[in-house]
């Protein structure tokens, strides 16, 4: 590939393909510093002492941009991969790095006070570091937005979003008496950001209890409808089944929400 046409794709990059692009390049370049010694993840992870960590309270961030291990690293971007590609489908980029950025520092937080409130469930994990917090916190989002959207997975079939949260929320309870609880608290801030963020955006109706979305047009009923529709369509035959006129009005609808 040509460097203008390098360039010029760097340049047509969203905010999934930077960050994706961003924690590979960080864990490469964090190993090559650390093989030359020139590298230490207590300047970059989150300490499990509140002292620690807020005096390098830069941590509450930075540790949700780095990685100890290749698999943590893969798992995390498959996941980003997937459930952000989805989630840019209906909703603003903008939106995609606020719910990151709040879901790490959600997470962060949630992991300091766990090992203040539950000291003897740490048995040896006395840090935190993965973008696993942030990544939860776009899933919870796009998952309550578009609860029967579905996805394939290969030797299981179609499941749908909703079913997926509610086992990672399953999962991450459990895993909690286990020992090392640190990790797993820190994924439910990150899911409790992607909530609050949900019911902020689609406000609850307790007379009716079910959530309507803001209103930003003069037709916001028929709006309602089609869009009601095309997700249907989504969910029977997957977002390609869509024309390229009706991608375009969920697209518009959704930078205009945000």
């Amino acid at each position: 590939m040509k460097k203008d046409e390098i360039i010029k794709r760097i340049k047509k990059a969203d905010v999934l393909e930077i960050s994706i692009s961003l924690l590979i390049l960080l864990f490469i370049f964090s190993k090559i510093f650390f093989s030359f010694h020139l590298f230490s993840l207590k300047w970059i992870a989150l300490s499990f002492n509140n002292t620690t960590a807020f005096a390098h309270f830069w941590t509450l961030i930075t540790y949700g941009f780095f990685h100890q291990n290749l698999i943590d690293l893969f798992l995390n971007i498959v996941l980003l991969f997937y459930f952000g590609r989805i989630f840019l489908d209906f909703a603003s980029p903008k939106k995609f790095t606020q719910l990151f950025l709040l879901g790490i520092l959600a997470g962060g937080l949630l992991f300091i006070g766990s090992y203040q409130w539950f000291p003897d469930m740490y048995v040896s994990k006395n840090y935190l570091i993965g973008a696993s917090a942030g990544i939860m916190a776009i899933m919870t989002y796009i998952s309550m937005l578009t609860p029967h959207y579905q996805i394939k997975i290969r030797f299981v079939g179609y499941i749908k979003l909703m079913h997926l949260l509610l086992f990672f929320i399953a999962f991450n309870l459990l895993q909690i008496p286990l020992g090392n609880p640190g990790g797993y608290f820190a994924h439910l801030g990150g899911l409790a950001i992607g909530f609050i963020f949900y019911v902020l955006d689609y406000k609850i109706l307790p007379e009716k209890n079910i959530a309507k979305p803001k209103t930003f047009d003069k037709k916001p009923q028929r709006r309602k409808q089609r869009i009601d529709l095309l997700l249907d369509k989504i969910n029977q035959s997957g977002y390609e089944s869509l024309t390229e006129e009706e991608k375009a009005f969920l697209f518009k609808q959704s930078k205009k929400k945000n």
